[in-house]
């Protein structure tokens, strides 16, 4: 053909990146922010080394956007949407460098253009201000990086320039998210299994990548140390509380929940070039070196595979969140962008098939983030989870300007739970001080901060939001003994359009007399 040059390819991907920015910009500016991203930017405002969920990535780089744009939706989402820009790039890099550069180099950077454009996990999922979208940059950045050190001679200069980088990157990955740890696991999972990978021991390049990482991440750990490890702990217990429920189930939607992500035509794709790279690596073990092609895709293939295994067992005790395993993909993506042209199912109808299916979900994310346009009740839609926040907020500011809490020293507001807390944070105009109460609910970041039972002190008053049913009810009589009066505010129902989603309760105390000083340990 023609226009199938390598200049002809480039211009293209160049154009599905322009496109896919342009895109995640339109749908971050419709969605607004949901309760985590919130959470996330309650974090921002207090830096630290670490927090009780995840590592502070996420929380340094919503500060970066607030800093240049304040307190605001786009500032929140400002930073995850470079981080997404720059992870299209990265990858489009990475695909162009596996296949070879030249002609086949330039087709495959397209391949990678479209699918991180079309999947998902990959634009849908990098909106948002969460711990992805550092995860994705760095994984990504760490798998260039890796793949360019194996395809450079053992204990060369140029590998170890390359291994550098993939300790920087690696450790941006662990500062994102703990899962990341999967990635280094998997690739001394590849080293062991395969003789040709084997000989990478030798070399200086991967254990300086190591003390890298564990140089950036050491902060995470000194943090723990000092708040008596409820991170580390808070996430091993994912892995092994009791299991309860059908193990089976959770299995069938932990992978519904990875076809959903990448639509399902796309993931299958995915399976079948991941299990080609196992197995023509494995099959050609004794006579690859350790710089084939064939040897690095087999190295990518089981950076993809080991950490969907590791949430499989993990699913057959508890379940497992669609995007834990997310990982997987920065591999999965490079591996079917540069799949070998004589694989027919890869460059043939399924493809082109795929890549609609994916483009046809991504459709209509979009206009359901511009209207409720889907058959759905609003309290099962998740993005309706976004909204009536601002109206919440503006019946709590009403409520804290009550002349009924004249007399009261401070004023302080509060929810029950971090959702409620973190999105009146940001939607109240001074964006005060909010605690969040965690009564009778899961541990957070709140309970690790000087939360209201060290900052409410006698005489002061209180404006709580919580949830509109009788465990809120019972909840709010108890708090109610802790001051001397109390009042029943607003009921607010949080809407999209015509749609309900849920209601909180407001109530006011005026004058605190026996506040306690560390939360009860109670269930009313």
């Amino acid at each position: 053909m023609a226009d199938d040059t390598p200049r002809r390819h480039w211009i293209h991907a160049l154009g599905w990146i322009a496109g896919a920015a342009l895109f995640r910009a339109v749908l971050s500016a419709l969605v607004p922010l949901l309760p985590d991203e919130t959470y996330y930017w309650e974090w921002s405002r207090r830096l630290e080394a670490g927090y009780f969920d995840h590592p502070p990535g996420v929380a340094f780089l919503i500060a970066l956007g607030a800093a240049l744009f304040g307190p605001t939706h786009g500032g929140v989402r400002f930073g995850p949407v470079v981080a997404a820009y720059l992870t299209h790039i990265v990858t489009v890099v990475a695909a162009w460098q596996l296949a070879g550069r030249g002609l086949e180099g330039a087709r495959s950077a397209k391949r990678a253009a479209i699918l991180v454009s079309l999947l998902p996990i990959a634009t849908l999922g990098l909106v948002l201000a969460t711990p992805d979208a550092l995860l994705f940059l760095s994984t990504t950045t760490a798998l260039l990086a890796v793949e360019r050190a194996l395809a450079a001679p053992v204990r060369s200069l140029r590998g170890t320039g390359w291994w550098t980088l993939a300790g920087v990157a690696l450790g941006g990955a662990f500062v994102a998210k703990y899962t990341a740890v999967l990635l280094p696991f998997a690739l001394v999972v590849a080293c062991v299994a395969h003789p040709a990978l084997r000989r990478r021991f030798a070399d200086a390049g991967p254990w300086m990548a190591s003390a890298i990482a564990l140089g950036l991440f050491a902060p995470v750990v000194v943090w723990n140390w000092f708040n008596d490890w409820v991170s580390f702990r808070f996430q091993l217990g994912h892995g092994f509380n009791p299991a309860h429920g059908n193990p089976l189930l959770r299995e069938l939607e932990m992978v519904g929940g990875q076809i959903g992500l990448a639509s399902p035509i796309l993931f299958v794709l995915m399976s079948v070039v991941i299990w080609h790279a196992l197995r023509d690596g494995w099959r050609m073990r004794h006579t690859l070196t350790a710089t084939d092609v064939a040897t690095r895709r087999f190295a990518l293939a089981v950076v993809a595979v080991v950490p969907l295994l590791f949430f499989a067992v993990s699913a057959w005790r508890r379940p497992v969140e669609a995007n834990w395993p997310a990982m997987i993909y920065p591999a999965a993506i490079i591996l079917l962008a540069t799949a070998p042209v004589t694989h027919a199912l890869v460059h043939g109808h399924w493809w082109r098939r795929g890549l609609t299916f994916a483009g046809a979900i991504l459709g209509i994310a979009v206009l359901q983030a511009a209207a409720p346009v889907l058959p759905v009740k609003a309290q099962d839609d998740p993005i309706a989870r976004a909204y009536g926040w601002d109206s919440l907020a503006t019946a709590v500011d009403r409520a804290r300007h009550d002349p009924w809490l004249d007399g009261t020293v401070d004023r302080w507001v509060a929810g029950n739970i971090y959702q409620d807390a973190s999105e009146l944070a940001f939607h109240l105009p001074d964006h005060p001080t909010v605690f969040s109460l965690n009564l009778v609910v899961r541990t957070n970041q709140y309970d690790v901060w000087r939360n209201a039972w060290g900052r409410v002190r006698p005489g002061d008053g209180l404006v709580l939001a919580i949830e509109n049913n009788t465990k809120g009810d019972s909840l709010a009589r108890v708090i109610g003994t802790w001051f001397d009066d109390t009042k029943r505010g607003e009921t607010v129902a949080l809407r999209r359009g015509d749609g309900e989603i849920t209601t909180r309760q407001l109530w006011l105390y005026r004058i605190a007399r026996d506040f306690p000083r560390e939360k009860p340990p109670f269930d009313p």
